[in-house]
């Protein structure tokens, strides 16, 4: 295997690490052989990094081996105390050195990657943190390769995305400068919404930025962006149906599998350019591989599902199949999951689908004295879906040259223990392990409640149906009253006139 070889003996410094992906490249590299993980991480809610490596290497499914060799990971990982947000990323004399003399390759995954994040906060992460990392990567003295992970919707302003670098309208360097001024934050957010456009989010805009300056590094520093789509869980390396996160399409799934999201502005017809985590993972180590071999091309690839497109009715057809075979235990109401392409029609069925209802749950609430909390979950509902809507209502040309001829240079064994062809995406079996993963991973609910479950989805739907008989009953007695009544009143009184 050219390609694990490649990584074999290898000291990589990872930023990112304890994120999603990040816990996948690290779960990865360790079973790829390399001599040194420098893990870029930083204190957290009371723990310090070491503390926070040993929960996660303890606690998530994809370390497999662990518990039978914790010796071998603790050994491969070395904590590099610091943070992406902070200049310098906050790095001692020390460990600064220790990276620059000994690391061989540069894996930045590490992002904000919330789409609602102020502009400060996003630049600060994913635009000032890039930056840092570039200029420690210009001084590593043993340097194979510096791979960014980006996002496919960095260019999400075009509606056709090459595998090239495309030069933002703003410059990195004068934005990092402005938002380390000293200045009125509620200002700067009003100015903020003009400086981003035309892009949707601060997570796109900050994303393109910093691919403006890795471009600007590549004559310093051997560089390779993946860009991937939208990323869910994994197919199946090392294990299928896993994630540890809500954002984006997870957060669909699970809202619609709970009976929370009940109406979505969407347009069925469109491609859903989702991509499953692993198929990332694989991608990130492949390119980094060949950009080593290839130092004098533009090692740009586009992580998509272009060569094996799904769109977003089949996976709404697929999911829903599941809803009473796998359904979720901590459920709101049955999966009732509609769809609409018309934002104004999205707008008035939630007052039917999502605010009445919740009106009426709170009220149930308080009449058994429990404390109302179903309005204020819909208010979360409908600003995560808000920011959801540009990309299920948008379509792009990923183009993917670059990527076919990564593949083409991988070898069969290659291909087997990095799978990373979107092609060989089996949709059906992976949106069953997709929602089976979020159930168990995600929700926490394990094999031995699902006749619970059941039971309990038997009884949502009993209600259901007797729900929508009293509320169909009520309106043709209404429309009898508001207009039948009326119409038979007039032509009774015409007969006898």
């Amino acid at each position: 295997s050219p390609l694990k070889d490649f990584y074999h003996g290898k000291i990589v410094f990872l930023t990112g690490g304890t994120g999603f992906l990040g816990k996948l490249y690290v779960e990865k590299l360790i079973r790829c052989g390399v001599s040194e993980i420098l893990l870029l991480s930083r204190a957290k809610k009371g723990k310090t990094p070491y503390e926070r490596l040993a929960s996660i290497l303890e606690s998530e499914p994809i370390f497999t081996t662990y518990h039978s060799n914790p010796e071998h990971y603790h050994d491969k990982i070395k904590i590099i105390d610091g943070d992406i947000s902070k200049n310098q990323l906050s790095i001692s004399n020390d460990d600064l050195s220790y990276v620059v003399n000994n690391a061989n390759i540069f894996f930045h995954a590490a992002a904000d990657v919330r789409f609602d994040e102020s502009l400060k906060e996003s630049v600060e992460t994913n635009v000032r943190g890039t930056l840092e990392v570039l200029k420690i990567a210009a001084q590593a003295k043993w340097l194979d390769v510096f791979v960014y992970i980006s996002t496919a919707f960095s260019n999400c302003t075009r509606n056709t995305i090459e595998e090239k670098f495309y030069k933002p309208q703003v410059d990195p360097h004068l934005l990092i400068k402005l938002v380390e001024m000293e200045q009125d934050e509620e200002s700067f957010e009003v100015l903020s919404r003009k400086i981003i456009e035309p892009w949707p989010n601060t997570y796109a805009f900050t994303k393109a930025l910093a691919e403006d300056l890795v471009r600007q590094f590549a004559d310093k520093v051997p560089v390779a962006v993946i860009r991937p789509s939208i990323v869910t869980t994994t197919s199946s390396d090392p294990i299928p149906g896993w994630t540890d996160n809500l954002y984006g399409f997870n957060g669909v799934v699970i809202g619609a599998a709970t009976g929370a999201l009940r109406i979505f502005h969407i347009n069925n017809d469109f491609r859903a350019d989702i991509i499953p985590a692993d198929i990332v993972m694989n991608a990130t180590l492949a390119i980094g591989w060949y950009a080593k071999n290839h130092p004098d091309e533009t090692n740009i690839i586009n992580c998509t599902a272009a060569d094996n497109p799904v769109t977003w009715g089949m996976v709404r057809t697929e999911q829903m199949k599941w809803k009473g075979k796998i359904p979720f235990l901590k459920s709101l109401w049955i999966p009732t999951y509609n769809t609409t392409r018309y934002y104004v029609l999205s707008e008035i069925l939630k007052i039917f689908y999502h605010l009445i209802p919740a009106v009426l749950f709170d009220l149930g609430l308080r009449f058994n004295s429990q404390k109302p909390q179903i309005v204020k979950l819909y208010r979360k509902v409908h600003k995560f879906s808000e920011v959801l809507c540009f990309f299920t209502n948008n379509e792009w040309d990923f183009r993917n040259e670059q990527f076919h001829k990564v593949l083409a240079q991988m070898s069969e064994e290659d291909q087997r223990y990095f799978p990373c062809d979107a092609k060989r995406i089996d949709w059906k079996d992976f949106l069953a392990h997709n929602v089976i993963g979020l159930r168990m991973y995600l929700m926490k609910e394990k094999w031995d409640n699902l006749e619970q479950a059941r039971a309990r989805y038997r009884k949502q739907w009993m209600a259901h149906m007797v729900f929508l008989a009293i509320f169909y009953a009520v309106m043709g007695y209404m429309m009898y009253k508001l207009f039948l009544e009326a119409g038979l009143k007039e032509i009774l009184g015409s007969w006898f006139v």
